[in-house]
């Protein structure tokens, strides 16, 4: 199928609230482990991530990584707001340095960055190569690069399936910006083509039904 791109932030608290009370435990989960078992060792020094939304993910691997600190960017306040607030809950704040801008940006801090990650963002751009020059941008030698996302279905039949399949009982408003979030993301082939434009020598690796891995040294 066509790729179908849709808006690129959840600009009102309604999505926000709703995508942030989703139970994304066992991905959100999974995905720290996918991340730790290809990055091989403990992450101490600065992450960055790229499009933190609500927080829940960011908050995982503050978890997983005591000895690291993190900058979290996203275009949206509404999920910068949940993300502060889960942060302070969790007693994390101290850790967190969270900026509200659209990439690529001079806003981003500029610093020696361990790791650079960004999880479901790219399904949201309509242009995907702010997304690979940002990393170029901000990435040095030996900082390692981790994008996990969707992967876009064969046909709108299957997208309707795996929606239907896998929200269960979710607000409806929801269930919509997941059906629109699969329309919207790429396929592997054309994340690799991606790369190979911008210069990038990255992994990609399909993951599960509907997940893609993007990940290597990002210079």
């Amino acid at each position: 199928m066509k790729r179908i791109p849709e808006p690129e932030l959840m600009d009102t608290m309604e999505q926000a609230e709703a995508y942030d009370q989703a139970d994304f435990s066992e991905p959100h989960g999974k995905r720290v482990e996918l991340f730790a078992e290809r990055y091989g060792h403990a992450v101490t020094g600065a992450v960055l991530d790229l499009g933190c939304g609500s927080g829940d993910i960011l908050e995982r691997f503050a978890k997983k990584f005591p000895k690291a600190h993190f900058v979290g960017v996203d275009g949206s306040e509404p999920m910068l707001e949940l993300s502060r607030r889960r942060m302070q809950k969790a007693g994390l704040s101290s850790r967190m340095n969270f900026v509200r801008s659209f990439i690529p940006s001079p806003d981003i801090p500029k610093q020696d960055y361990s790791v650079i990650m960004s999880h479901s963002l790219l399904h949201h751009l309509h242009e995907p190569k702010v997304l690979w020059d940002t990393v170029k941008q901000v990435a040095n030698e030996n900082t390692f690069v981790f994008v996990a996302d969707l992967r876009r279905p064969d046909s709108e039949k299957d997208v309707a399936r795996i929606v239907d399949e896998l929200s269960g009982d979710e607000p409806e408003v929801l269930k919509q910006d997941f059906y629109n979030s699969l329309c919207a993301a790429f396929t592997a082939d054309e994340i690799r083509s991606q790369l190979k434009q911008a210069g990038l020598k990255l992994e990609v690796e399909e993951v599960g039904d509907i997940h893609i891995l993007v990940y290597g040294a990002g210079k």
